[in-house]
């Protein structure tokens, strides 16, 4: 097996012009790219996000919620009358809608999001005509609801509502600001009912896009290199196949049959030498390109051993293609117009996966056909683990790498010739 591995290995090396192809051009693409294209596609880095949020408040008077937590109080919680007035003064201290207001309109968010306080007509009119990105409504209840889900350790039954005309960036971005302030509301609330004093300040979230969950910025300059390496690596896969013909024309597959070897072993001997230049490959563009262009900076070691995980993933999958072309070229008797098919394949790839152009400027339907190729789930991962850095969140993609690859080494060992059928 070793044998196979080495040989395929130094038919590689050997080919300098490849060999460079494979080494330098992606490098230079990188840096072309990202001169030619700074600042398009909402990439800008110095761009400051300009989010118009309209508030509905359904839920304006204090009185009528502390009258309708102390009904709750009495007929759900079934407490007596000296724990509800207890229970109340507690409450008068925390006013939940009056927090949320002083966040959205805090100094820091003011950078990002503009506030607007209307009724819910006229936000969802403002709304359809583009004029607005998203509407907070504030229920009927929600002030006494949440006291009593504080209070009394229950979930709430009349949560804020998001309402958005589309899926954006821009949309989402604010589901995670108001989210990340929920979150640390809900934090604060538990803080308070262990340490049993009401009158402790609830402390708000800072203002800002990064405190509140929307995690790091996904750069232009990040985006090329994942895209670049990914699809270089998709020519590898071809690469190798297109040693299998040279192989064919030059005897070496019969000789190796001649040497009564597991004709299997020619196979997994590709899809290892694949997988190892693939991975070499991948790594040394990211490498570069962050030595170059600082891709990823202040980054720590989990992170960078993330993406060696991640990049050891599409080179699996890529290896597993490896093994379809191999199997193909062997069964084909014109391995020119078999090149010519695995190209096309590879360009398809390359263009509904975003390795060609961002993926986000393709239709949706598109992108989510794109998001089932090698590169495209790459990118999915690598955009997720640049932000993020939750091993949550890449968990399901990275499986359907790993199932991408059994399923193609499984078609590729049904498609490889039997002894005398090359």
């Amino acid at each position: 097996m070793l044998s196979f591995i080495k040989k395929d290995l130094l038919m590689f090396w050997r080919d300098r012009k490849e060999l460079i192809t494979v080494l330098v051009l992606p490098i230079i693409l990188v840096m072309v790219l990202n001169f030619a294209f700074a600042g398009l596609f909402g990439f800008n880095e110095d761009a400051k996000l300009d989010l118009q949020l309209a508030v509905v408040n359904q839920d304006d008077n204090d009185t009528e919620a502390m009258t309708q937590l102390k009904e709750r109080l009495v007929k759900e919680a079934a407490l007596g009358e000296e724990q509800t007035v207890e229970v109340l003064s507690q409450a008068t201290f925390i006013k939940p809608i009056s927090m949320l207001e002083d966040y959205l309109h805090s100094d820091d968010l003011k950078e990002w999001v503009t506030v607007h306080e209307m009724e819910e007509t006229e936000a969802v009119a403002n709304m359809k005509e583009g004029e607005l990105d998203g509407i907070l409504i504030i229920p009927d209840g929600f002030t006494a609801d949440s006291l009593y889900s504080a209070l009394m350790g229950e979930p709430p039954t009349a949560p804020l509502k998001y309402k958005i005309e589309m899926e954006t960036n821009d949309t989402s971005t604010l589901a995670q600001i108001i989210q990340g302030f929920m979150d640390q509301m809900n934090y604060q609330f538990a803080l308070q009912k262990v340490g049993g004093d009401p009158r402790v300040e609830v402390i708000l979230p800072e203002g800002g896009l990064e405190k509140v969950g929307a995690g790091e910025n996904f750069t232009m300059t990040q985006y090329f290199p994942i895209a670049i390496g990914a699809l270089f690596s998709l020519f590898l896969a071809a690469t190798v196949a297109t040693k299998t013909g040279e192989e064919i024309r030059q005897k070496v597959f019969y000789r190796i049959l001649l040497t009564n070897s597991h004709p299997f072993h020619f196979l997994i001997g590709k899809i290892v030498s694949t997988f190892c230049l693939a991975w070499l490959q991948t790594m040394f563009v990211f490498l570069l390109s962050h030595l170059i262009l600082d891709i990823f900076p202040d980054r720590t070691i989990p992170f960078w051993l993330g993406t060696i995980g991640i990049v050891s993933l599409l080179s699996l999958a890529i290896s597993g293609l490896s093994a379809v072309f191999t199997s193909i070229s062997l069964r084909v008797s014109d391995i020119d117009a078999a090149n010519g098919i695995f190209m096309i394949v590879i360009i398809l790839f390359g263009i509904i996966g975003g390795s060609f152009v961002p993926i986000y400027i393709l239709p949706d339907w598109l992108q989510k056909i794109g998001e089932w190729t090698p590169n495209g789930l790459s990118l999915t991962i690598m955009t997720q683990w640049v932000q993020f850095e939750e091993f949550s969140s890449i968990i399901i993609p990275s499986m359907i790498l790993v199932v991408f690859f059994i399923l193609c080494t499984v078609i590729g060992l049904a498609l490889y010739p039997k002894r005398g059928e090359a």
